[in-house]
């Protein structure tokens, strides 16, 4: 009887002990969580397009891998995003991104002990609403960051900042053509476009295009521009300060690439003006998981960004019981 009882009780401690491992798993993953308002995702991918209705109410959880390379230098983030759906057309979202920063040889040469390395982001928190029709879809995400990353390394510029990013679409067959415009105190990275440097002033973004939905496989192409207004600073994810120095510009200066020479440049609004076009190839092997690779061209800085994403949706796969539902 008392072996019995033992080993009952055992069979308790263990599943205790297997329950809270698996709760500071998913704890520390959304402790390290990207909850980016980069900008409102298309309303028609997943299930919110094909039911066309709405958020999936309650508790979502998602890991994405995902990054950006050009000849300026490399910018990975590895997170998962948490939030709270209250209804199909508004959730809650947070998370902090952990960045992994390549440099390039170029800006390793001219001062070795200045190269960027990898650490935590911005917390940040994203309101969202999702308002899909039978005519047209709109969603819009207002994100809000705290500076908890490191600006000597570029993963902060040290404010707190808002973006407020707004996504229209329309479907005629298997195209969906569509317009992105936000605006904000600091400008966001996207999918196609992690770029080398962070910015701190206002400016506006726009975006229009189309996409093309053939099964699990999507392929779009759009254009962008950024009009900044006002006083700009960037601080630069390539190249920081020297040990036990004060990161500060040097002056004002009108050279847009000058975050590969400095680790914090301050000018006018031409400082952080950008447009270019994005292409993308979207695939979904299955419902849970998304695999994309992106290519963004900047004019302005004459730069040719790869970028890959790589994502799971743990709420789902909770939810169905397994990743192949």
């Amino acid at each position: 009887m008392q072996l019995e009882m033992g080993a009952r009780n055992f069979a308790r401690l263990a599943g205790a002990l297997r329950r809270a491992t698996l709760g500071g798993l998913l704890l520390f993953f959304a402790g390290f969580g990207a909850s980016y308002a980069q900008s409102p995702n298309p309303a028609a991918n997943g299930t919110t397009g094909q039911n066309n209705e709405g958020f999936y109410p309650g508790w979502n959880l998602g890991v994405r891998f995902e990054g950006s390379t050009d000849s300026d230098g490399s910018v990975y983030d590895l997170g998962t995003g948490m939030g709270y759906n209250f209804s199909r057309h508004f959730g809650v979202g947070f998370g902090v991104p952990y960045y992994f920063v390549g440099t390039a040889s170029s800006v390793k040469g001219k001062n070795p002990g200045a190269v960027s390395g990898s650490g935590i982001g911005n917390f940040g928190a994203d309101l969202k609403w999702l308002f899909p029709g039978k005519t047209m879809n709109y969603a819009s995400t207002v994100h809000l960051g705290a500076p908890t990353g490191d600006t000597k390394k570029g993963l902060s510029n040290g404010h707190a900042t808002w973006n407020w990013a707004n996504h229209v679409e329309h479907g005629w067959g298997n195209f969906t053509p569509f317009i992105d415009a936000g605006a904000g105190n600091t400008l966001p990275d996207t999918k196609y476009f992690h770029r080398p440097y962070m910015t701190f002033g206002y400016n506006a973004q726009f975006a229009a295009g189309t996409e093309v939905d053939a099964g699990p496989v999507s392929l779009s192409a759009s254009a962008y521009d950024v009009a900044p207004w006002g006083n700009q600073t960037v601080y630069s994810r390539v190249f920081r300060c020297s040990s036990g120095a004060k990161c500060s510009s040097a002056g004002k200066t009108t050279n847009r690439k000058n975050y590969l020479n400095s680790s914090v440049s301050s000018g006018g609004a031409s400082l952080a003006r950008d447009n270019g076009f994005n292409a993308s190839a979207e695939f979904k092997p299955l419902k849970t998981i998304d695999l994309e690779v992106d290519y963004s061209r900047s004019v302005p800085l004459r730069l040719n960004t790869f970028s890959f994403g790589i994502s799971l949706d743990v709420s789902a796969v909770l939810r169905r019981g397994s990743l192949t539902k």
